[in-house]
């Protein structure tokens, strides 16, 4: 959880900022090819976001607000974005770990 929330903190200030969210949203969308002028459908999937995160209310998300979502609903982990491996390449990982090692 908290490597995840670090891959989101853009600027490691401790918060998921609605700009670090927007930047990220909208990264999302470029790579899917759908990037046309999403501007307005992004800002309330930021409102939702926030308001689903937000423990505090404070307009920001903090780790302990990240964690206590998280905690409560896993699919929201990758909420901003993939920031984990897929199996597959966790599993070449871990096999090229694993020879290195034994090397």
């Amino acid at each position: 959880i908290q490597y995840c929330f670090s891959i989101y903190d853009l600027n490691a200030d401790g918060y998921i900022s609605r700009e670090e969210m927007l930047t990220m949203l909208k990264t999302c969308l470029v790579r899917q090819g759908l990037e046309e002028d999403g501007d307005e459908g992004v800002k309330d999937l930021i409102e939702m976001t926030l308001k689903k995160m937000d423990d505090d209310k404070d307009g920001k998300v903090s780790f302990a607000d990240f964690e206590t979502t998280v905690k409560n609903e896993p699919l929201m982990l990758e909420a901003f974005g993939p920031c984990l491996p897929t199996n597959k390449f966790g599993d070449q990982f871990i096999d090229s770990f694993l020879e290195q090692t034994n090397e």
